[in-house]
């Protein structure tokens, strides 16, 4: 039996759940360990994914895929490899944390005394005025 590179046959399509939509999205792949490999996302569909990843990262058989610039992670499972790319089912999907910012403590403004300074006086607050002296001329 002869195979269809024999044949010089266009292998048939595979027959797909969900049309798939080619991206090119910048991805990072998160392990369990905590270790995060850069990876792209070349199409996607709404139950899996064509991730690009260099053949020489070993992947367990589930991990989080994070979208940079999108606020979503997904759950994956692997489910093909071929050379650098690889072929996900997606599993769960939710939303990226905000990130934590620290608010700094307002601090209070140190003054010689509880009574603001009038503006005329030197090292008020605001403008001082433009006091003119009388001119000689």
């Amino acid at each position: 039996m002869r195979s269809d590179k024999e044949t010089d046959k266009a292998p048939e399509p595979v027959s797909r759940r969900e049309d798939r939509s080619s991206t090119n999205w910048i991805a990072n792949v998160r392990l369990p360990d905590g270790r995060e490999i850069p990876c792209t996302v070349k199409d996607v569909s709404k139950s899996g994914a064509k991730l690009g990843i260099p053949a020489y990262h070993a992947l367990p058989d589930s991990f989080l895929l994070r979208i940079i610039g999108r606020d979503f992670v997904c759950m994956v499972k692997l489910a093909w490899r071929r050379g650098d790319y690889v072929g996900v089912r997606i599993e769960r999907v939710g939303k990226v944390a905000p990130p934590r910012v620290q608010a700094a403590a307002p601090q209070p403004v140190a003054t010689s005394s509880d009574q603001p300074q009038a503006i005329d006086e030197p090292g008020g607050v605001g403008i001082p005025s433009r006091r003119r002296k009388p001119s000689p001329f």
